[in-house]
């Protein structure tokens, strides 16, 4: 059996695995525009902020393709993929024929349209490379802005704040990641950033960027402040690589329509990680959801359908945790319900201390989550979640002094 795999992050490589523990013989090769080992994009931030080394963001090193017996094709472009033929084309240099392939070719930034968006300073953060480049910017730079209320924009605002850079964070939303957060959760974060000197500037983005002799100098925001800048960071959104599979007759949208096994439409052909737009049997929906955790989850899942198996995603629920300067955050399947549609919001007493603990009911079942501060139930959240756990029976303890979520699941299956 020949696998071919197209990308090396966390669901090819976690797709990877899976094949060789069942399948010990077959021919397994992976294929990435980018030439280092699997590394975690989620610790780029903390490689920029100096928190940690570069070798610390790589999760294998060289050895690992040898030992597994995997075909690493690094600094490979897929320029398109042949169904009929079982082939994917490789920049021109040769043909890869497969059996079953995995497309798990990740997502890009979006970029910002506005005059000055190709000057000399304005960076993105998804690669080794652009973060090796950052650092390297950072060392000449005094100023910095950042745009983009979501998890990349914050952490891009920490990583400049970090390098020392007097750093201003706009977000063009009322509030730091409103798609997550309600109000009171927003505020404890933005709380944070300020007492560590970040010039937080809410509702206002980038009118245009400001350059001389073709560098950054500077943006004026849409309120129309000129703010000084060397460098100007960008998050506002990723777009699956989907440009390589046209002609390929896959079904797509935003990603790569795949079932709950992965499978995509045409046979033998799966994908995984934040080009996967999976059928959510929850919902019944196709969901795309760019975490590392899901592009592990998928992978995992792929990577056992590919070697003759059977398995399938649970619900496709949104987990995303992040530690902003020593404050973490949790937010766990859905967090802003829409108004009158029967959901219950509980928060207690809270926020206090710091800390913030909600809880979203549907007919008594827990259907979301947020912790912030303290995110010890955030796994077992996302259980209750997935199993769609009636909680009537302990409603009125839920925010009892000492009370735990992580102790029901076992009692819900005793």
């Amino acid at each position: 059996m020949r696998y071919v795999i197209i990308g090396n992050g966390g669901a090819g490589v976690r797709a990877a695995q899976a094949i060789r523990a069942r399948d010990l013989e077959g021919d397994i090769a992976i294929v990435d525009r980018e030439t280092y080992p699997c590394y975690y994009r989620m610790r780029l931030p903390d490689y920029i902020s100096g928190w940690r080394k570069r070798e610390s963001v790589f999760l294998v090193d060289d050895s690992f393709y040898e030992d597994n017996r995997m075909e690493f094709l690094r600094g490979v472009e897929v320029t398109g993929i042949d169904p009929e033929s079982r082939v994917v084309r490789l920049d021109g240099r040769r043909d890869l024929p497969y059996h079953r392939l995995l497309i798990a070719a990740g997502a890009r930034p979006r970029e910002l349209a506005c005059p000055g968006g190709g000057l000399d300073g304005v960076v993105y953060l998804r690669t080794l490379d652009q973060a090796d480049d950052i650092i390297r910017r950072g060392r000449e730079a005094k100023a910095a802005v950042a745009l983009g209320g979501g998890l990349l924009g914050v952490e891009m605002a920490r990583a400049f704040n970090e390098m020392g850079l007097a750093t201003a964070y706009l977000i063009r939303e009322d509030r730091f990641w409103p798609q997550m957060l309600d109000a009171a959760g927003s505020s404890l974060v933005e709380k944070v950033l300020e007492e560590k000197g970040i010039e937080l500037r809410k509702e206002e983005g980038i009118e245009e960027i400001l350059g001389k002799d073709g560098r950054v100098a500077g943006v004026r925001t849409t309120s129309g402040a000129e703010l000084p800048a060397d460098m100007v960071g960008i998050a506002v959104g990723v777009a699956s690589n989907l440009e390589f599979l046209e002609g390929s007759g896959l079904e797509t949208d935003r990603g790569v329509l795949v079932d709950e096994g992965l499978r995509a439409s045409l046979p033998d052909i799966y994908a995984a990680g934040d080009i996967a737009q999976a059928l959510d049997v929850g919902s019944g929906e196709h969901r795309l959801v760019t975490s590392w955790l899901n592009a592990q989850r998928q992978g995992e899942t792929a990577g056992i359908n590919m070697s003759g198996g059977d398995s399938s995603l649970e619900a496709v629920i949104p987990y995303n945790v992040i530690v902003i300067y020593g404050l973490p955050v949790a937010c766990i399947g859905l967090d802003l319900p829409p108004a009158d549609a029967g959901y219950e919001v509980l928060t207690g007493d809270f926020p206090r201390d710091g800390k913030y603990r909600k809880l979203v009911l549907r007919e008594g079942a827990l259907v979301g989550a947020t912790f912030i501060g303290e995110v010890r139930e955030a796994q077992a959240a996302e259980t209750l979640i997935k199993k769609k756990a009636d909680l009537s029976g302990w409603r009125d303890r839920l925010f009892d002094p000492g009370f735990d979520l992580r102790r029901l699941p076992e009692e819900l299956a005793g």
